[in-house]
């Protein structure tokens, strides 16, 4: 079995970015609300001085016009699921990566010993690629369309393979480092667990330390991406890459110990008195030797997006632009599980946080998937809403799905023979309701009664389908589809425009073509009604609808 790790040093501060559409060139910090210390910064930030763990105030004062993003467990997570969602195209198993911030501050906030022993490396996400080699036409394609989704969202990553979960993440996180040679006293301050590694940029060849260098790092980075020199990469693993305690991790650069294959190298027995049985359980989850328990990312059932708006909206309008970008993702995330909606949550927060917030219901009757098709009806819908109050954050949800149906684009064919509608009707009774208003399109639902003005009666549009056969059969033989050339029957046209009320005629003003076809009460009905109905040429041009009964001629509909 293969994995495929994905390293992202930065994915938390580039996560902010790609949400609110930022670019490369942007100046951003990540800082900790708390003790106000930046905790990740952009490539601008660091040439102007800036340094992970600055004050704040001092950041500032390097770059006042910086963008501040400030850092909580909650955007941390959300980047993480929107990680996993993505991911979930390539692989049916994903491990979702640990935030090495969240767990730097759960680490502090637990009594901890010198022999700790981790058993993931931060930041890194894990997939099993072994199974989807026959999908991407090798593991290869899969690789490289991996890096290409993950760099089109602005994300830097590291990837390598490995045939453990853990020898995978170490080598990612080996990966990530670009540098030739670390140093002695470089590898002592290298720690994957802890904040100065998180977002910290890799450190540089120093040219004049070259007789102090005790670990190469390869310069070739295809090689991690080739399973047979996973072990060799693997040997030459600094062992401060590990994920094991400070105390660890000097106690075996002071015996020399400074590679994962020396480490290897040492008697089991030994190294388990010494450093505890946690180390021995580590390298035997490296090696194989021993099965690594893991959680897989499962897509929920329910759907929430969140985005906190980088400047205050006043007008429906602005609202737009950055729903769009959410609407994408949940079209992307639907179309993976192939689903659709029929209903879409959007709540505004006010600027005012006394304030309640705005929940606004978005109907697709019809169900969709596609954002573009998701985005059109929701801003038809939202050009009739005001806001009372500037917005600051947004979100949407989605409580129930229904299963994704393709439906054919002919208006008349076997699917509409069937009272099943075509995709082009399907669209346009979608926008005309999200123009009028759901209470403002009905649908026509026949009826068992004689009288024609009683023999309808209009329905929600959700529930309606296999009622419209009567109406499009009719449709059907005035447009000769599926018919005969023989002419129009008695008794099988029916009007598409029913008058209200019948209007009386002068004979003089028709001419009558087809008919009668009678129409009468049951004799157990009140009151008593019998009409003689004619297909008929009105003098001022269309095919009319007439009846005579003892009063004269009527006109009651009109042919499309």
């Amino acid at each position: 079995m293969l994995w495929l790790a994905a390293h992202y040093p930065q994915w938390a501060l580039q996560y902010f970015c790609y949400r609110n559409e930022l670019n490369q060139s942007a100046e951003v910090l990540l800082y900790d609300p708390k003790s106000l210390h930046v905790l990740a910064l952009d490539a601008v930030s660091q040439q102007a001085g800036v340094t992970v763990g600055m004050s704040l105030s001092t950041a500032q004062s390097l770059m006042p016009s910086v963008m501040l993003a400030e850092f909580d467990s909650s955007i941390s997570q959300q980047a993480s699921d929107w990680l996993c969602q993505w991911s979930y195209e390539f692989s049916a198993r994903v491990v979702p990566l640990r935030c090495a911030l969240v767990h730097d501050a759960l680490k502090a906030g637990r009594s901890s010993t010198k022999l700790d022993v981790d058993e993931f490396v931060c930041n890194t996400l894990l997939l099993e690629v072994s199974s989807m080699a026959l999908i991407f036409n090798g593991i290869d394609k899969l690789i490289e369309q991996y890096d290409q989704r993950a760099k089109s969202h602005g994300l830097e990553v590291s990837l390598a393979i490995g045939k453990t979960p853990l020898a995978a993440q170490l080598l990612a996180q080996q990966s990530s480092i670009t540098t030739v040679a670390v140093t002695n006293s470089d590898l002592h301050h290298i720690d994957t667990g802890s904040r100065s590694t998180f977002h910290q940029p890799p450190p540089t060849v120093n040219k004049h330390h070259n007789a102090n260098i005790k670990a190469n790092i390869p310069r070739e980075q295809n090689d991690y991406l080739n399973p047979d020199k996973s072990h060799g990469l693997l040997n030459q693993l600094p062992v401060a890459l590990l994920p094991i305690s400070p105390f660890l991790k000097q106690s075996f650069l002071d015996i020399g110990i400074s590679s994962f294959a020396s480490l290897c190298a040492l008697p089991d027995k030994e190294l388990g008195r010494r450093f505890g049985p946690k180390l021995l359980q580590l390298l035997a989850r490296v090696s194989g030797a021993l099965p690594h328990p893991l959680t897989y990312f499962e897509p929920e059932e329910t759907y929430l997006q969140k985005l906190a708006l980088l400047y205050e909206v006043e007008l429906m309008q602005g609202i737009v632009f950055p729903l769009g970008r959410m609407l994408k993702e949940m079209g992307s995330y639907l179309q993976q599980r192939q689903l659709a909606i029929q209903q879409l949550k959007l709540t505004l927060y006010y600027r005012d946080s006394d304030r309640s917030s705005l929940d606004i219901i978005i109907e697709y009757p019809f169900a969709e998937h596609r954002s573009d098709h998701l985005l059109s009806l929701c801003r038809m819908q939202l050009e009739r809403i005001t806001l009372y109050q500037p917005v600051v954050e947004m979100a949407i949800s989605v409580d129930k799905f229904v299963p994704m149906v393709i439906a054919n684009d002919n208006w008349f064919g076997q699917q509409a023979a069937q009272g099943q509608r075509s995709e082009k009707a399907k669209r346009l009774m979608a926008l005309l309701q999200a123009r009028l208003g759901g209470d403002k399109v009905k649908g026509l639902q026949v009826t068992s009664a004689h009288l024609p003005e009683e023999a309808w009666q209009a329905t929600d549009l959700s529930t309606t389908g296999h009622e419209h056969r009567p109406v499009l059969k009719s449709l059907q033989q005035l447009s000769g589809i599926g018919h005969s050339s023989s002419g129009l029957n008695v008794g099988a046209c029916r009007p598409s425009w029913l008058l209200v009320t019948p209007e009386m005629i002068s004979i003089e003003t028709i001419e009558l073509l087809k008919g009668p076809e009678r129409l009468q009460t049951l004799w157990w009905q009140e009151p008593e009604v019998c009409r003689d109905y004619y297909i008929a040429s009105h003098q001022q041009g269309g095919l009319c609808w007439v009846f005579k009964d003892g009063n004269g001629y009527f006109l009651h509909g009109w042919f499309g």
